[in-house]
């Protein structure tokens, strides 16, 4: 498994990534990340054009007033990417992050993907956004290469949903910038985030990392449901799109 991750790499790198982004994220393959780089095999896909989805949720314990809004949101918006006609193409992975980045799920049918509950969102700890950003790449670099080589085009969109600055990671945002920058300059990737708070304050964090696209949001149960709302809206369409949204563009309803 190793070695193939490897190759992974280097087959992304020959793709276009650079020296610099392959290093970062092969020196960020353990045991969790390597989970992230797998998902439903290839002959269990029944189209030849998929969209990945990684969602980044953060957990940590300022989230706490917002549980059960964000549970709900985010279950409605898997329900809209299941009822839409794009259902069959998109293929989700799921990460949160509290003082660590632990992975729900790797790349699965949205028809295979379970609600989230209390039991899977619990939110503690500190705010673990960078790690979990290089972990979410990592996987999803390694798994769109590997369907890249079986002749299966992607189109990859990265979403990280937080209240707030990273606190605890060990990576920097110019790590993750620097990853960012490579996979936007591909083409095929989108990165947004949707921040919970003051807008400037997310513009800035979303900057730091690289991140074009941005969406600010207030608290209430109302306003969460519509912003995973207008997220789940923005998947579809770009899943349908033959060029990726550039900027920030990802958000336009």
């Amino acid at each position: 498994m190793s070695q193939n991750l490897h190759s992974l790499f280097q087959n992304a790198q020959s793709g276009g990534l650079s020296r610099q982004s392959v290093d970062l994220l092969v020196q960020n393959l353990d045991g969790q990340t390597g989970l992230g780089c797998v998902g439903a095999q290839v002959d269990d896909l029944n189209t030849d054009d998929v969209t990945l989805l990684a969602v980044l949720l953060d957990e940590s314990g300022s989230m706490a007033g917002v549980r059960d809004d964000v549970i709900d949101a985010f279950n409605q918006m898997m329900r809209a990417l299941h009822d839409s006609k794009a259902k069959d193409s998109i293929l989700v992975s799921v990460w949160k992050f509290e003082h660590t980045p632990k992975l729900l799920y790797g790349y699965t049918p949205i028809d295979a993907v379970k609600d989230l509950t209390r039991n899977d969102y619990t939110p503690n700890g500190g705010t673990a956004l960078y790690d979990a950003t290089m972990d979410c790449f990592t996987g999803i670099v390694a798994y769109g290469q590997d369907l890249r080589n079986n002749g299966i085009r992607t189109r990859c969109i990265v979403v990280v949903v937080s209240d707030g600055a990273d606190n605890t990671s060990g990576h920097t945002a110019a790590a993750v910038r620097t990853v960012a920058q490579d996979l936007l300059k591909q083409e095929f990737y989108t990165l947004a985030f949707v921040g919970f708070g003051n807008p400037a304050d997310f513009q800035q964090i979303a900057a730091s990392m690289g991140f074009p696209s941005v969406m600010t949001t207030g608290t209430s149960a109302k306003e969460i449901r519509q912003a995973l709302n207008l997220v789940s809206g923005s998947i579809i369409k770009a899943s349908q799109a033959k060029v990726q949204p550039t900027g920030n563009n990802f958000f336009t309803p």
